[in-house]
């Protein structure tokens, strides 16, 4: 697995942001709220699952 699909969603969910900061409205907190802030955390999942991948098949933890 490489880090293509992670790096799409950060982008997806730091756009999210973005245009919540610049224009808040309703329809954009939404959006933060229930889209950009899980899609963070999943990817923050994926790279974590990744870096420990790689460190184990490199003996390393």
């Amino acid at each position: 697995m490489n880090l293509t699909a992670p790096a799409w969603l950060a982008i997806l969910a730091f756009a999210i942001t973005t245009a919540f900061v610049l224009h808040p409205t309703p329809y954009l907190m939404l959006a933060f709220a229930f889209f950009a802030q899980p899609l963070f955390l999943i990817v923050a999942i994926l790279y974590f699952r990744r870096v420990f991948r790689e460190l184990r098949e490199k003996e390393v933890m």
